[in-house]
């Protein structure tokens, strides 16, 4: 009986809130069975990737404004499946919408990584593009561009004739609060999307200062891509260039393709992504990606993957620094980093 007169305090108590104002409970889950090898040793590991549960909101403030809302925590663990899991790990902010756009404050994806996400068909899998793109050869644990940051300002305009335009401010990376170091690790960054029947393409630059764990580097970004829909065969291209003032990585240019097919309720993907080498020799990478899955309906699929990684003799990247749960880093420099995965995804 307790138990019950619980569960009903608890449905009351979040009815209540959304009776008065427009309140959406969402999330996904997305776990994985991985079988992954660091080219030393291998494992067999159930991973949650990018699982989330929010809570949105908007209220009517009247002349056309809109106060709006979003709480949504991460559902996830580098050790475990779900130990970690953190109430705002992603964008969690508090805002207004009105005709000039959108303002948010809080923590939020940079401008610079929502540009590019539809092109990346592997998301928050091991053929994620983000383990190559946005990032420089990542063996000193350097602060990579596909950013969600706290002490954040985003302003997105509204849609202009399929075109829509996005900027961001970090006031700083770690702690904005008076000190010495108070706002030198602030970020920036710039986007401008265009959508038109089957063409999609976006441009964006990202600036982080002492972005890295010296403190003692800043770095900008910039990239260009796209995708277009040829009636159920979907390609997606994209250029982008990283460069350092930190002597270990300088300048460094990437390449991506992708393509994705689509059969009913059934779909196909495969992608090439390639790191080139920054100022030091041989710190290249290839990454090779093939799925298919299958939508069970219009909220569950079910999917494979097989990513392989490729080397060059002085360089580490990994399945590292992207949605996909529990990172394997590579073994050594040099490494051969692959993995197979069979995982399922539900949205509500």
């Amino acid at each position: 009986m307790k138990k019950t007169v619980l569960a009903f305090a608890v449905a009351a108590a979040v009815a209540a809130p959304a009776a008065m104002a427009d309140t959406t409970l969402y999330g996904r889950m997305n776990l994985s069975l991985d079988f992954v090898d660091n080219d030393e040793d291998s494992s067999h590991q159930l991973a949650s990737n990018s699982s989330r549960l929010g809570v949105r909101g908007s209220e009517d403030l009247g002349m056309g404004l809109k106060g709006v809302y979003q709480i949504e925590a991460g559902l996830y663990s580098d050790r475990q499946t779900f130990d970690n899991s953190d109430l705002t790990a992603r964008n969690t902010y508090l805002g207004l919408a009105g005709g000039f756009g959108e303002l948010r404050l809080g923590k939020h994806d940079s401008a610079y990584k929502t540009a590019t996400l539809p092109l990346n068909f592997f998301a928050d899998t091991l053929g994620d593009m983000h383990h190559i793109a946005g990032q420089f050869d990542d063996a000193a644990g350097v602060d990579n561009f596909y950013n969600r940051d706290d002490n954040t300002i985003v302003y997105m305009s509204p849609n202009l004739d399929g075109m829509r335009f996005m900027a961001n401010y970090t006031t700083d990376k770690d702690d904005d609060t008076p000190d010495a170091y108070a706002n030198d690790r602030s970020a920036m960054s710039l986007a401008g999307t265009f959508e038109q029947g089957p063409m999609y393409l976006g441009v964006a630059y990202q600036q982080m200062n002492e972005y890295n764990a010296a403190r003692d580097a800043d770095a900008t970004g910039w990239k260009v891509g796209g995708t277009y829909d040829l009636g159920g065969f979907t390609l997606a291209a994209m250029y982008e260039n990283l460069d350092s003032d930190q002597d270990a990585f300088g300048d460094r240019d990437m390449f991506h393709l992708g393509g994705k097919y689509a059969m009913g309720q059934a779909y196909l993907m495969a992608s090439y992504s390639m790191a080139d080498e920054n100022d030091m020799d041989e710190t290249g990478a290839d990454m090779y990606a093939l799925g298919a899955g299958y939508n069970l309906s219009q909220r569950t699929n079910m999917y494979a993957t097989y990513a392989q990684m490729s080397n060059d003799d002085a360089a580490t990247y990994a399945f590292t620094g992207s949605g996909k749960g529990k990172s394997v880093a590579a073994s050594a420099a040099g490494a051969e980093v692959s993995g197979f995965q069979v995982g399922v995804a539900h949205n509500f």
